[in-house]
């Protein structure tokens, strides 16, 4: 069993130096063509892992229809990152992930079978960050809005209309929640609705606290009335279901401090109570 792992290593890698070097052959038979200078081998190398790259890139756009990456990227546009971030390349991370973890499983373990374990779970990695991201994306807004809604309901009491409000608290603060009003309010800038842009914002973040704060900011802007008292209300109810969370999560907390216990402390205990015990029995004394 092991001389045919061996062998089938040592095939694999064969060709993968031999793929290498057709590579860099064609790159170098090109710059010659064209009259170019052969680079150095650092160039040459970059060269390859940029043609490598692009190649997956190309393959990987096939595979970025299923509805898996469909979900993927409605995550990815929830981040605003400022370096876009395309399916092609996250599938791109995604086998990345796979290559290294089954690696370090084939060095950890000896054998393929958990190298192919590694691997399995190598490929769950980007999306389990990516959704993390979210979550702590998804935590800090919900933080930030009680504070925000006071402040534009201040504003409102001073005089203001409900979307200079709302552009004044994005001009005089920067946060999570302050970016994405940013965004919707450019959106108007370009030629949207109040309501379209702000329905836009709440179907990009999916949250319900974010569904009730633009319900009330669209009925405030349609019909008016006392909009400070509505906009407030709604602050408060966030702020409410905010204390509730703190709560189940305090809750929470000696029921998770039980798996360390158990784990790393309780046999630690056991064995300073009876492993005197236990030897004298064993030794017979």
């Amino acid at each position: 069993m092991k001389i045919f792992i061996f062998f089938l290593a040592f095939i694999t890698f064969a060709s993968f130096i031999y793929f290498c070097l057709i590579i860099i052959y064609r790159f170098q038979s090109l710059n010659l063509l064209m009259g170019k200078n052969i680079p150095s081998l650092k160039n040459q190398i970059i060269d390859f892992f940029k043609y490598v790259k692009s190649y997956l890139l190309k393959v990987n756009k096939s595979f970025t229809s299923f509805k898996r990456y469909e979900k993927i990227r409605l995550l990815i546009e929830r981040l605003n990152l400022k370096q876009p971030l395309n399916l092609e390349n996250f599938l791109f991370f995604e086998e990345l992930s796979i290559l290294l973890f089954f690696i370090l499983g084939f060095i950890l373990g000896g054998n393929l079978i958990l190298g192919f374990i590694f691997g399995i779970f190598g490929y769950f990695i980007p999306e389990m960050i990516l959704k993390e991201k979210v979550k702590q994306k998804d935590e800090n807004i919900l933080k930030e809005m009680p504070d925000a809604i006071d402040i534009i309901s201040a504003n409102i009491e001073g005089g203001t209309s409900l979307t200079n409000a709302l552009r004044r608290y994005v001009e005089r603060n920067q946060n999570v929640f302050a970016e994405e009003l940013k965004i919707a309010l450019n959106k108007i800038n370009f030629g949207k609705s109040f309501s379209e842009a702000l329905k836009e914002m709440d179907e990009k973040l999916n949250l319900s606290e974010i569904t009730g704060l633009v319900n009330a900011f669209i009925q405030a802007d349609k019909y008016g009335g006392n909009v400070k008292d509505i906009i407030k209300a709604q602050g408060d109810e966030i702020r409410a279901k905010r204390f509730q969370y703190l709560k189940k999560k305090a809750h929470e907390a000696p029921v998770k401090l039980l798996i360390p216990l158990m784990i790393f402390i309780f046999p630690v205990i056991f064995i300073v109570l009876f492993g005197p015990v236990v030897i004298k029995l064993m030794t017979g004394m």
